[in-house]
């Protein structure tokens, strides 16, 4: 508290004035100081600074991070909502049929496969056709409408086929067997680096929807081709019709219990002759 000099002085004078009285017996009175405020400097830390460049960052990087969440859900419900609501909503099968009797290689049809013939009675085997050392060696798949040419896989890992190309079921029928069907699987999106390059064309049953009847579908096994010719197909989620000589399965969404479904009849190359239709 700051005192100035003429209060100082006027309490000099009142002191002594009091003393005096106090000993003539009269009664002092009590003395009140009163007390000069200086004015007070407004504070500096209530000024207002800039923002500081800490600040602008944590800023940028809240955004950026809400930017990144939404996408990531943004993805997620692309790829979750196919799933859910054939999972909650399932469709019924819509099947591929043709109407047409005869067949673009030759016979008919209504002749039905050899595997339904071989579920009847004893079934036959069908004659091998001839060895051709210009054919490849191993286990060939190639479908000359949708330009797919891989390697298959008769693996007991699904997964590790599935990765490169398409797998054969080894629990089923080999390529010219009557007794079961053979059973493709392949993906149908696959991995990023197939699309990198034209990879996904020959390896993928990507186009595997524009199969129609009348199509072929060849296998080449110990250098020799067998031939199949697509009779009908579906949409669905389980195979519906296992006496078909061979079928043909993919995804239809990148995540969905939905699946396109073709099946094909093995050509009997001894009696159905259309050489023309067939490719080399």
């Amino acid at each position: 508290m700051t005192i100035y000099f003429s209060t100082y002085s006027s309490f000099h004078k009142t002191y002594f004035s009091d003393v005096r009285h106090t000993l003539s017996g009269q009664k002092v009175p009590k003395l009140v100081l009163h007390a000069v405020t200086p004015p007070v400097l407004a504070s500096t830390s209530s000024r207002t600074k800039p923002a500081s460049r800490s600040t602008f960052k944590t800023q940028v990087l809240r955004h950026l991070l809400n930017a990144v969440i939404g996408l990531a859900l943004v993805v997620v419900m692309f790829i979750a909502t196919p799933y859910l609501y054939y999972r909650f909503a399932p469709a019924e099968s819509e099947i591929l049929k043709t109407f047409e009797e005869g067949t673009p290689v030759g016979g008919n049809f209504k002749d039905g496969t050899g595997t339904q013939a071989g579920a009847e009675a004893n079934p036959t085997p069908a004659p091998l056709p001839p060895q051709d050392p210009n054919l490849p060696l191993g286990n060939w798949l190639i479908i000359p409408r949708i330009g797919v040419r891989t390697e298959l896989q008769a693996t007991a890992d699904s997964e590790k086929a599935l990765e490169t190309g398409v797998w054969m079921v080894p629990e089923y029928g080999r390529p010219g067997a009557k007794d079961k069907p053979v059973i493709l699987a392949a993906h149908r999106y696959g991995w990023q680096w197939w699309w990198k390059t034209d990879y996904w064309k020959y390896h993928s049953f990507y186009l595997l929807p524009d199969l129609q009847p009348g199509d072929i579908v060849e296998t080449i096994v110990d250098q020799r081709k067998y031939t199949y010719e697509i009779y009908a197909g579906e949409e669905g989620e389980e195979i519906s019709d296992y006496f078909a000589d061979m079928i043909l399965y993919t995804c239809k969404y990148l995540s969905s219990p939905r699946r396109h479904f073709r099946y094909a009849r093995l050509v009997d190359w001894s009696k159905d002759s259309q050489p023309q239709a067939l490719t080399n």
